[in-house]
């Protein structure tokens, strides 16, 4: 038989119901749902996901990354209309990321040394053969069928 020790620890914890009043008494985090309206604002005016996290950190301190914004977003939309969205918003990021490497200098549009044939590895001939066709005998049977 197993025997149980109470601890004492429990009669240290505070009681229920002062907890439950200052449960009901504390004020409601914000969500960043709760500022939809200003991102689909800046959405309208072309930001991107990313760019309005870091304008909404920026201005107001408020925490969020590129991929909560897009939730926030698209919440409202089918599945098609959020994948639309997202395709456009990464078309956008990539189209400026390129336009900045272009800007900086950083951007290397030529195509890689070509490496001459004398250094590629030879491969030995196959040798799988080739497998044999069935032979046509069910044809000749149905046509000469067709003629009686």
């Amino acid at each position: 038989m197993f025997s149980l020790k109470m601890n004492d620890d429990q009669n240290d914890l505070p009681d229920p119901e002062l907890v439950a009043r200052a449960a009901a008494e504390a004020v409601a985090p914000r969500v960043l749902e709760d500022y939809t309206v200003a991102i689909h604002t800046l959405h309208e005016k072309k930001f991107t996901f990313r760019e309005i996290a870091k304008w909404l950190e920026e201005k107001f301190g408020i925490r969020a990354d590129h991929n909560s914004v897009w939730r926030v977003y698209t919440k409202t939309m089918d599945d098609y209309e959020a994948h639309l969205v997202a395709e456009a918003d990464d078309e956008i990021e990539r189209d400026e990321a390129w336009a900045e490497a272009e800007r900086d200098g950083t951007l290397i549009t030529t195509s890689p040394k070509a490496v001459p044939t004398a250094d590629v590895p030879q491969r030995a001939p196959a040798t799988v053969k080739a497998a044999k066709a069935a032979p046509k005998k069910g044809r000749k049977q149905n046509r000469k069928a067709g003629r009686r």
